[in-house]
């Protein structure tokens, strides 16, 4: 029986199975009353089953129970030998009552056994779940390492690409500026120009994307409203939600504590959640079609929730989403989320995901380290 069990039993069934006890400690006196007393071997064989309830009690509720047990079997068997026994059969009488001083022997023993191996239980329970849990925290900690060491060689790798790629896609574009400006104002030629550049222009943002990956900078943290934050983030946004029909929602709590945060950086990653809510949306087959900025104190955490009803997330990309160059997006390189996150971890905090049946919510946490004269 564990821990968990004799919990279970002393908190709601300890009055149930003292009755059960009591009453199978009752029944094997009766049956000692109702066997003549000529049946000797009857009476020995009950006198052996007394052990069973004894035992029982002792095992379940320690040596306040094994003693009790014991008692009470000596309380209600002690009448029926000074009545069957003393007076005519004298000697198996003295040994009747030698059995009742086994049973108080027996109920001791046995109860100081329960507790000693009760506890022993317990302290294997909590030593078997803080090895558990040193467990989970080791397979974290490699995880991060794990990941640490992936950023950085990635994050060399993009460096390079960067170097290499931005200097020609300047070149290329200045050249383009140049032949446009020899087109006159209605010649076709001019829609294949704009397109190049627009290509272009998606390129060097990309490059963008990768020189930010791989060279992040270092937070500069300053006191921010972080209710200012969403604000100037659902303002960004509210022209591109109403053109699909989406409903920006805000729950912000009011009167927030200042939160000690790079205000340019925080923006970059609630936005990055945004674009990634409004772009899940045209998928969306319900009619609900909203995304919802929540913001709360929790603890000593400045929280963000951002929510959308839209596609959703596979659970099975729910591990990967934050890796670099992961996407499930036929155009983007995925790395959005994967920057976003590292900006979190920059600040102390955390970046996560979680899909309910019909939600997507991206949780920022950011610590509340901000000195408290300056909240």
């Amino acid at each position: 029986m564990d821990t968990q069990t004799f919990n279970i039993i002393s908190s709601r069934n300890r009055l149930y199975v003292w009755i059960v006890i009591a009453v199978v400690i009752i029944l094997i006196t009766v049956l000692h009353f109702l066997t003549p007393t000529d049946q000797i071997v009857w009476h020995e064989i009950y006198q052996r089953i007394y052990y069973v309830p004894i035992i029982a009690a002792a095992l379940i509720f320690g040596l306040r129970g094994g003693l009790a047990a014991s008692l009470f079997t000596t309380i209600i068997y002690s009448p029926h030998i000074y009545l069957h026994w003393q007076h005519g059969h004298f000697d198996y009488s003295i040994k009747q009552y030698a059995e009742i001083v086994i049973f108080n022997l027996v109920g001791g023993i046995m109860g100081a056994l329960g507790d000693r191996l009760r506890k022993s239980r317990e302290r294997a329970e909590r030593n078997a779940e803080e090895k558990r849990k040193a467990y989970d925290e080791l397979q974290t900690t490699f995880q991060q390492l794990l990941q640490a060491e992936k950023l950085a060689s990635l994050g060399e790798l993009s460096a390079g690409i960067v170097h290499e790629v931005r200097n020609p896609l300047a070149s290329i574009k200045g050249a383009i500026e140049i032949l446009e400006d020899e087109l006159t104002v209605d010649s076709p030629r001019r829609e294949f120009v704009g397109l190049a550049k627009g290509e272009i222009d998606r390129l060097d943002r990309l490059v963008g994307e990768f020189l930010r990956f791989a060279r992040p900078t270092e937070p500069s943290k300053t006191p921010t409203d972080p209710n200012e934050i969403v604000d100037s983030i659902t303002g960004l946004i509210e022209n591109q939600a109403a053109s699909q029909s989406v409903a920006v929602v805000r729950d912000l709590q009011k009167n927030l504590p200042l939160v000690l945060v790079d205000a340019e950086q925080i923006k970059q990653v609630v936005l990055n959640l945004a674009i990634n809510a409004l772009q899940a949306m045209p998928q969306s087959n319900g009619e609900d079609r909203t995304i919802t900025f929540k913001t709360f104190q929790q603890d000593n955490n400045f929280v963000v929730e951002v929510t959308d009803s839209g596609s959703g997330i596979d659970p099975t990309n729910l591990s990967k989403i934050f890796d670099p160059y992961y996407t499930t997006k036929d155009k983007g390189v995925g790395l959005g989320l994967s920057i976003a996150h590292k900006i979190a971890t920059q600040h102390g905090g955390h970046l996560t995901a979680n899909r309910t049946t019909h939600l997507t919510t991206f949780t920022l946490t950011i610590p509340l380290d901000l000195p408290a004269t300056l909240t």
